[in-house]
């Protein structure tokens, strides 16, 4: 039986500190300095720690670091989903740390196993690549907004340069013929906009290495590279699915994968009202986004065909190109997670000749047009 339930409301710099008892009444409150051997020394010299207590944090970008290091001195600690620790916290009068520390300890009081929802800590190794998978999209960004910037600073002088589907040293070339040709107008753009453009520069030189990485580390790790024999899965999207899930086991059915990412839709129930809205979009974006996007390239860019395309070319029919990659997205991460969890392979299944007869009277539409 527990006999103390420890809340942490976690800042930057300090953190609020509630210790209860079973009973729900504080039995100290206080606040220390946020690093897992201050903590530790703040409960140790409060309470008896060789009684049985748990510790129970909201998950936030310090939570992993505190995790681990509180763990390692044997503390019993429970990190808590932030939704829901944020909607439990909103029903007190007051918003201040001393108040969010002892409700968290109730929270941790109250909440058994199937109302607490508690969020799992990744693997050192993981969160290192989801760092990496991080700083790709960063910069990757941050070139899309570079080059719409230096496009749009010598659009005003009738210089219109293309930007998307070029590589970087093109778009570099034309953006200076692009100012020379203005140079006819009286205007002198080349020392404004090449400090821009070395930015750029240096920005593109950045994400050709980090991309080599990430394709080395996808083909060292057995399971990621299953998950790129499937149509439209490349090295970004198996990679980011891998480090975000880390621990299959913990999803009971194959089917919460989906959930996990926000690819399902939001149900409004409240008496007789009863409807879906869009997709929840909860959990990481990063994750949800390249789901959809491996599932765009799996209907537009695959040339093989196979059961799952052929499902997904359906849906487009039926209910248009969003909604269906959001579909099939919803799809891969479940066949993904089933793979992972039996150590099975991708097992495409082929199209027989009804079914191939059948697409081929499809009539084609814009949002078909890419796909047949």
């Amino acid at each position: 039986m527990t006999d103390y339930y420890v809340g942490l409301d976690i800042s930057q710099k300090s953190t609020a500190i509630c210790v209860i008892d079973e009973n729900g009444k504080p039995i100290c409150e206080g606040v220390a300095v946020s690093r897992p051997a201050d903590i530790f020394n703040w409960l140790k010299n409060r309470i008896d720690i060789e009684r049985p207590f748990r510790v129970g944090l909201e998950a936030g970008t310090l939570s992993t670091w505190l995790y681990r290091g509180l763990t390692k001195r044997g503390l019993d600690l429970t990190v808590m989903e932030t939704f829901q620790a944020h909607r439990f916290l909103a029903t007190m009068r007051n918003k201040t740390d001393k108040n969010d520390a002892r409700g968290l300890a109730q929270l941790l009081r109250m909440g058994g196993e199937d109302f607490l929802r508690v969020v799992r800590i990744r693997s050192q190794a993981s969160q290192e690549t989801r760092t990496l998978l991080s700083v790709r999209w960063h910069l990757l960004v941050q070139k899309t907004r570079l080059e719409n910037h230096i496009a749009g600073i010598i659009k005003p002088y009738g210089a219109i340069v293309r930007r998307g589907k070029i590589s970087p040293e093109d778009f570099r070339r034309n953006i200076i013929t692009a100012a020379n040709d203005v140079e006819s107008q009286g205007v002198d753009l080349i020392p404004i906009i090449m400090p821009i453009l070395d930015l750029y520069r240096l920005t593109c030189a950045k994400i050709d290495p980090i991309n080599e990485k990430i394709e080395a580390i996808a083909k060292s790790i057995p399971m990621v590279s299953k998950f790129m024999e499937i149509p439209g899965v490349g090295p970004i999207t198996a990679l980011s699915f891998y480090s975000a899930v880390d621990y299959p086991e913990r999803f009971k059915k194959s089917t919460d994968v989906a959930a996990y990412f926000g690819l399902t839709p939001k149900q409004i129930q409240s008496g007789a009202t009863d409807y879906t809205i869009g997709i929840s979009k909860r959990g990481d974006p990063s994750v949800r986004r390249a789901l959809v996007t491996a599932a765009t390239v799996l209907l537009t860019n695959t040339k093989h065909w196979c059961s799952l395309k052929a499902w997904g070319v359906r849906l487009v029919k039926r209910i248009g190109i969003s909604k269906a990659r959001v579909a099939v997205a919803r799809k891969l991460a479940v066949i993904m997670h089933k793979i992972w969890l039996n150590d099975d392979k991708w097992r495409p299944k082929t199209i027989n000749n009804s079914e191939w007869r059948k697409l081929a009277n499809v009539k084609i539409t814009p949002a078909l047009e890419s796909i047949l």
